[in-house]
């Protein structure tokens, strides 16, 4: 494994730490994600400079937007594992072990491709990936607030 591959590693799991400390301590649930925007940003600028250099074929194409759909479809389910609850005026929500649980399966898939595609790809993607799916599970959360789903 070469040096930029372990940098990507090594980012990937302080930005994994990061998300599950937020996602397990209660706070307010915010209808838009900044960070989420801003791993996108990144994580695609990360891709894209990787994809100078090294071509992608159909087939790495593929389980990449794979791995990204899985992603999605797995944030979704997160999202009903994220409890919400009324303070204040204000919406709280807070990640339960299962969140977590579901964090951690979600980044391994995504890792997984990595064993079916060009060399690095996963490790390169994964701040993209990350991006993704907290917008897609924020988006299902705001959906649960404006269907009135909130624990008393």
């Amino acid at each position: 494994m070469d040096n930029a591959s372990l940098a990507n590693l090594a980012v990937s799991a302080v930005v994994l730490v990061w998300l599950l400390v937020r996602q397990l301590t209660e706070r307010p649930l915010k209808e838009k994600s900044r960070i989420g925007l801003i791993l996108v940003v990144v994580g695609a600028v990360e891709t894209l400079s990787y994809l100078r250099h090294h071509p992608l074929s159909g087939h790495d194409a593929a389980m990449l937007l794979v791995s990204l759909l899985i992603g999605v479809g797995l944030a979704a389910v997160r999202a009903f594992t994220v409890r919400l609850s009324g303070r204040g005026g204000q919406v709280m929500r807070q990640g339960t072990w299962l969140t977590g649980l579901l964090w951690i399966v979600s980044i391994g898939q995504h890792f997984l491709i990595d064993a079916t595609v060009s060399a690095g790809l996963g490790s390169v993607s994964v701040l993209l990936y990350f991006g993704v799916v907290l917008l897609a599970q924020q988006q299902v959360l705001t959906a649960r607030t404006r269907g009135g789903v909130l624990a008393h």
